[in-house]
């Protein structure tokens, strides 16, 4: 059997394959109309892969056998010549031949062993004069003619661009209240917002359930600094003096520390396991 025809044949049999697939994605969409856009764009892609695979392999046989074509054509000398790649590889490298040995040998020994002085590859070296060559211009663009800004200076940048972007999203927010007139929401969202803040936040000291930790049991009917809406807010916006409580007016906007002042107030009656005991005076909101 020749290389041509054993060419032709398994390039046949790569095509066949590759109609079949074709034909099984036509009958496919002929005879189950129902298919889903997202199924049909998955067989496509699949298709579209294993077509590429089979071109892949088609393309790595014909260099096979241009290879094969090539070395029928070359002298024996050509033969034992090393390719370009080889050379590229011996040169990037440096190697020396088995025989140069014995002049690079150095003079001393240990127990018996030997050792070449054998110079750093050209490729180490290489990159050696690349990183030299990089922080001379990494003196001069950061700290010779300074045009560009240093680690600590586009950290500050980037917080002035964060505070100017908080800056101009808080300016479009409408609020139509404030510490004496908010009202707790009972927007499933706005509680989901309140709720993520409070059990990254205050379930330090509060216990993602609110049943209390370092600070007070949120649960219950007693409060140290009042249990309305407007107690609540107010404890979150200003803090409270000579305690863990910080302010969080500096970092959340008026509808943040309402969301988590309503969802603190949704904790109430839960009486969650391992709660601490009530501490502070009974609060009985206003009918």
């Amino acid at each position: 059997m020749s290389i041509i025809t054993h060419f032709k044949r398994k390039t046949a049999v790569l095509l066949v394959a590759g109609l079949m697939l074709l034909g099984t994605k036509t009958y496919a969409q002929s005879s189950n109309s129902a298919l889903s856009q997202e199924t049909m764009l998955y067989i496509t892609l699949g298709l579209v892969f294993v077509v590429s695979i089979l071109v892949l392999l088609v393309a790595i046989y014909v260099l096979q056998l241009l290879k094969i074509f090539i070395k029928k054509e070359m002298t024996e000398e050509q033969k034992t010549q090393p390719s370009w790649w080889a050379k590229l590889w011996a040169k990037w490298n440096a190697f020396q031949s088995m025989e140069e040995e014995e002049e690079l040998l150095l003079d001393h020994d240990y127990d018996g062993i030997k050792e070449l002085d054998n110079h750093l590859p050209p490729w180490w070296k290489g990159l050696f004069y690349v990183t030299i060559v990089y922080s001379v211009i990494y003196l001069l663009v950061f700290h010779v003619f300074k045009t560009a800004p240093l680690q600590d200076e586009e950290y500050e940048l980037e917080i002035a661009a964060a505070e100017a972007l908080k800056a101009n999203k808080e300016a479009d927010l409408v609020i139509d209240f404030d510490e004496n007139t908010v009202t707790v929401t009972d927007d499933p969202a706005e509680l989901a917002d309140g709720q993520k803040f409070f059990e990254q936040q205050c379930s330090i000291c509060h216990k993602a359930d609110g049943g209390g930790l370092a600070g007070p049991n949120l649960t219950d009917k007693y409060w140290r600094n009042g249990g309305s809406i407007t107690d609540v807010y107010k404890v979150i916006k200003n803090g409270v003096p000579n305690t863990a409580m910080i302010s969080w007016e500096g970092q959340l906007n008026p509808l943040r520390m309402r969301n988590v002042a309503s969802y603190v107030l949704s904790l109430q009656g839960t009486n969650p396991p391992g709660a601490l005991p009530p501490d502070g005076e009974l609060y009985e909101p206003e009918n």
